[in-house]
């Protein structure tokens, strides 16, 4: 538990966070690939909040902004998307995400996860602090 990921877990997990985003970057973007960016999101900043990462918060909280604009345009348009000056907030998130999973340790997203139970259960509107916004 004290050991990073397997290398190719992590490069399994990694895989699949660029895809999401290329995708949702491209306009091929789903409900799904959007709930895959929310986890991203949080996961990585619960992460981050365990003493592994050091991106600024406001970028956590300007990325929350992204996703929900792209999911207010997806009810009205029924496009799932990022705008482009969006992209930076998420490739930021991204490189936090890979440095995450290639050395903090296993126990570290372990209870990120679980974190993220919790904050799904509590309904709250986001797990991030206000000064993230």
């Amino acid at each position: 538990m004290l050991l990073p990921l397997p290398p190719s877990a992590a490069q399994t997990v990694a895989l699949s966070n660029h895809l999401t985003f290329a995708a949702c970057r491209a306009g091929a973007g789903s409900a799904f690939l959007f709930n895959e960016l929310i986890y991203l999101l949080y996961v990585t900043f619960f992460v981050q909040d365990a003493g592994y990462g050091e991106t600024d918060l406001i970028v956590y909280g300007c990325a929350e902004a992204a996703l929900e604009r792209g999911l207010q345009r997806a009810e009205a348009e029924r496009i799932w998307t990022l705008e482009t000056a969006d992209w930076p907030l998420f490739e930021a998130v991204l490189q936090e995400a890979d440095r995450q999973l290639a050395g903090a340790p296993r126990y570290a997203h372990i209870a990120a996860r679980e974190r993220l139970k919790r904050f799904a259960a509590s309904g709250r509107a986001s797990p991030l602090p206000s000064d993230a916004a």
